[in-house]
């Protein structure tokens, strides 16, 4: 079977992320014996050119839309991307008369509402690589599709859905089609190449849509297999900047440090970041990652006193971040701390709060501190939202809807938030990262290959304050 796949995503900001998921869908396609054609649409100047060109070409029998993200999740200057997504179904829909299906993340979180808005004829939820191929077998010998592990299809008029798998291990998995994504592109835009060491997050927080995307159990890719990759797109590309994308890198710490060993053992002389939280993040695991070539840690915390810690259900303390902190910083590793103000019980005390406990931790490279937690079905934050009429259990949420705690409604949080980063220059909020000054900046830092493009962030601050002054 023909199969053109196609990534929708155009987000650009902080910088563009390759589409790694859609590249290992393209693998798996082909090791199942389709012809398989990969249009990125990133950096199309025209989308419409881009897919009408490509339907011509090709002549597909199925087309697969690959759909990261619903929207930018912000509660500061909302934008949902699914208006475009449309734009392109209907655009293919005047080429061609393939059937489409869609997937990715942003399809796994609002599979109905999605399916529906768009006009999809059917939907993968959950992991791709092996629901894919396994449809398309079904699609051709009209039947089976009551098997396929996480497929919503219509029969009779009416939607139907198999729960997905989240069973198999990412090492029975194909590698992802490098060669298709254009990363002089992504790299020129401050992006890297993305490698994923393990699949599935045990982590409880109240917010989060990882068990809908991968599940709660953790399934390891071996570390010698995930080296084996880096090492050969460093070797057929060029390139040795890389992120893990893993949901959070260094736990469980074992395996983290097993795959910088790997690394150190063969010698790989590469750049890397990665999402990281205060679970195990000791200083001689800090001191691996300086080893193995880390210029950086993006460090989830969200919230910084032991009441919000525990309302969010992050499964760490006050006492974690600290050593984290002092860790990061004899190691000399830079660092970033991602804040996410709003939660259910806070108030404003709480917010000076974890700004004292910050400070007296020590001092990170930047705090990115945003407001506003995104509700999505199916987690601890709807059923909160619900239970104080915050939303309606009928509310569609395929329209970015947020939650912000009831005690900090009687005053303008945007304005306060903004009033408590701008005492330290290395705190940002929303309002610094929509202005047309930041942006010019992050242009500039991802041409030039800065990694990480936040560790002088406070000199950065103290221009853009000179500007706003």
């Amino acid at each position: 079977m023909k199969v053109l796949m196609i990534s929708t995503n155009r987000e650009k900001s902080p910088f563009a992320v390759a589409p790694i998921g859609a590249a290992k869908v393209v693998s798996a396609l082909r090791k199942s014996g389709h012809e398989v054609d990969f249009l990125d649409l990133c950096f199309a100047r025209s989308i419409r050119r881009a897919i009408k060109n490509a339907i011509r070409r090709f002549c597909p029998d199925i087309i697969g839309l690959s759909i990261r993200n619903l929207d930018n999740c912000a509660y500061v200057q909302p934008h949902a991307y699914f208006y475009a997504d449309r734009s392109i179904v209907e655009t293919i829909r005047r080429c061609c008369r393939a059937p489409i299906v869609i997937g990715g993340s942003g399809v796994s979180v609002a599979p109905a509402e999605l399916t529906a808005y768009l006009g999809a004829d059917y939907a993968i939820v959950g992991e791709g690589e092996r629901s894919l191929p396994a449809f398309l077998s079904a699609l051709e010998n009209q039947s089976g599709l009551a098997s396929v592990s996480g497929l919503w299809w219509r029969e009779n008029g009416r939607w139907r859905s198999n729960p997905p798998d989240f069973g198999p291990s990412p090492a029975d998995l194909p590698v992802q089609a490098y060669e298709r994504i254009d990363f002089a592109k992504y790299f020129s835009s401050g992006g890297f190449v993305a490698v994923q060491t393990k699949r599935g997050c045990p982590f409880e927080c109240i917010y989060c849509s990882y068990p809908a995307l991968e599940g709660r159990r953790l399934r390891f890719l071996p570390p010698g297999q995930c080296v084996d990759e880096m090492e050969k797109i460093v070797r057929d590309t060029g390139r040795s900047d890389f992120f893990f994308v893993d949901g959070v890198f260094n736990f469980p710490p074992a395996h983290a440090a097993a795959v910088c060993e790997e690394i150190l053992r063969r010698n790989l002389k590469i750049r890397w970041l990665a999402y990281c939280n205060p679970s195990g993040l000791d200083h001689e695991l800090a001191a691996l990652f300086k080893a193995a070539g880390c210029a950086g840690i993006e460090l989830g915390l969200d919230a910084a006193t032991e009441k919000m810690l525990a309302n969010l259900k992050k499964g760490f303390t006050l006492a974690d971040i600290e050593r984290t902190y002092q860790a990061l910083d004899r190691a000399g590793l830079p660092f970033a701390v991602f804040l996410l103000f709003g939660g259910p019980g806070e108030n404003y005390d709480d917010w000076e709060q974890t700004r004292q406990n910050l400070r007296r931790f020590g001092k990170a490279n930047a705090v990115f501190a945003s407001l506003g937690i995104r509700i999505y079905a199916h987690t601890s934050m709807y059923d909160i939202a619900c239970g104080q009429g915050c939303v309606a259990p009928e509310t569609p949420l395929l329209a970015p809807c947020f939650y912000l705690s009831p005690d900090l409604q009687h005053d303008d949080p945007v304005m306060r938030l903004d009033r408590l980063a701008r005492r330290d220059p290395t705190w940002s909020t929303p309002t610094d990262w929509n202005s047309v000054t930041v942006r010019v900046i992050q242009w500039f830092l991802a041409r030039s290959r800065v990694i990480p493009c936040w560790q002088d962030i406070e000199n950065y601050g103290k221009y853009m304050r000179r500007r706003a002054s």
